[in-house]
């Protein structure tokens, strides 16, 4: 666990800008146009890599290699199974499994003992649990990828917050980072005269202006199970983690509840509706989906989108010659800092049950290496985790300088093994939608988070 938010936040920011960041990070939209995302490159000023170059594999070797992502990563899947085979005589079997059916796929796959060479994996939490697969893996069955030399490469807090599991192993590496915050286009606020807000009093201001102009100031997708969940994720980050990161953890062992928080709680799961009753919404935010949001906020018919960066390519699919900005959603008071939560995970693991693990360790060498990673991030539209990796994109841009600026926080509430015990049963996207359609109140949705805690937790 990373227990102090100042020297992650300048691990971060100081990585970020030697550089040049779906929900699981992911995009909502699954057709995304590679033409629109940020142009990233290998860095050429870049200090020479402590990883040796990828020692060629002699003799041809055949790995399989299990899937869900060929649709958003194809031109970089495309190019490491090409360079694999051209430069180092081996062939990938790729099974790409559709996102919904993979979790069965993994499941089926590792209960058999049937688990191909390499496998990609949405995130293992740090009791070794896989919460989008719904795997408790074993520490012994994957390959631990600490001592591959490109690892030197990779921002030192990523890999830090990957190693924090029971077993203190890497099994994977995340290679793009993704941040919440807000996104608009820049020139909806250039032409009513309106400044980035820095503090919650100027952004409550922000959206009392154009709210007087006749636009809508947030545009609310809250149709979306992702989306309902994505202003509470931050609030909690300001109100909660930025005052103690260790309170997740306690939240998660059950040595503390969400009723000994009560009133920082209670700021985090107001504030939806406070804007609403505000007028701060369009109309219908529980019939709007991400896609349409991120359409109208391009279009400058919505000032602001409360989002991940990932929606970036849907804003400028929907209206390319867009300036499309980043800033963080400043529920801070004035003189304070900004928090800014991300998201580093997905990536590729090596099983240790192969009868190759030396070239499948070898293609993960290739697969981190600067050539492909830059294709991957260029697929991904995410913020390069690699300090061999630069973009000169102006939106992402945006977001190293909030890095920069704030604290830095590796995730939100409800992820990476913290904030709930392993088995609660509490649905916490499924309690927003309510609470914002007033079908249940503050106190019902805490009273049920804790019980379903306890009843995890007694089991």
């Amino acid at each position: 666990m990373l227990h102090v938010k100042k020297p992650l936040m300048l691990s971060l920011a100081l990585a970020m800008l030697a550089l040049p960041v779906a929900a699981c990070g992911n995009n909502d939209n699954g057709n995304s146009k590679p033409s629109q995302s940020p142009s990233a490159n290998t860095a050429s000023n870049a200090p020479a890599s402590n990883a040796s170059d990828p020692k060629e594999e002699q003799e041809p070797v055949t790995l399989s290699y299990l899937t869900w992502n060929y649709a958003t990563m194809g031109k970089s899947t495309d190019a490491w199974i090409k360079g694999l085979k051209d430069k180092y005589n081996i062939t990938i079997n790729m099974q790409n499994v559709p996102s919904d059916n993979y979790p069965a796929a993994f499941k089926t796959k590792y209960a058999a003992n049937d688990m191909p060479d390499l496998v990609m994996t949405h995130g293992i939490d740090r009791n070794l649990f896989m919460s989008f697969e719904k795997v408790a893996i074993k520490p012994e069955d994957f390959v631990d990828l600490s001592d591959l030399p490109e690892i030197a490469d990779f921002m030192p807090s990523v890999i830090t917050d990957r190693k924090e599991n029971t077993s203190g192993k890497l099994y994977y590496v995340p290679v793009t980072s993704n941040a919440l915050g807000v996104l608009y286009n820049k020139k909806t606020f250039t032409d009513k005269g309106i400044t980035i807000p820095t503090n919650i009093d100027e952004f409550t201001a922000v959206a009392d202006k154009f709210k007087a102009a006749g636009i809508p100031p947030i545009e609310a997708a809250f149709k979306s199970l992702t989306q309902v969940q994505i202003i509470p994720f931050i609030a909690f980050g300001q109100y909660v983690n930025a005052k103690d990161m260790e309170i997740r953890k306690k939240l998660a062992d059950g040595s503390m509840k969400y009723s000994e928080i009560k009133e920082d709680m209670t700021k985090v799961l107001q504030l939806q509706q406070e804007w609403r009753d505000k007028g701060y919404y369009q109309e219908g935010i529980l019939g709007t989906d991400p896609n349409v949001a991120a359409e109208q906020v391009a279009l400058g018919k919505t000032a602001m989108f409360i989002t991940g960066t990932w929606q970036f390519t849907n804003m400028k699919n929907a209206s390319p010659e867009a300036e499309i900005g980043y800033f963080p959603l400043p529920l801070n008071a004035a003189g304070e800092k900004t928090v800014v939560p991300t998201s580093a995970d997905n990536g590729m693991m090596i099983s240790a049950n192969s009868k190759h693990v030396d070239a499948a360790k070898l293609a993960m060498q290739y697969y981190l290496s600067p050539e492909i990673q830059a294709l991957v991030v260029d697929d991904l539209k995410g913020i390069p985790t690699s300090s061999k990796v630069q973009t000169n994109d102006p939106f992402l841009k945006d977001v190293q300088d909030a890095m920069a600026a704030g604290i830095v926080q590796p995730d939100w509430l409800g992820s990476n093994g913290y904030y709930f015990p392993s088995g609660s049963t509490f649905n916490i996207a499924q309690n927003l939608q309510s609470l914002v359609a007033d079908g249940t109140t503050i106190d019902q949705f805490i009273s049920d988070l804790d019980d379903a805690n306890a009843k995890a937790l007694s089991k």
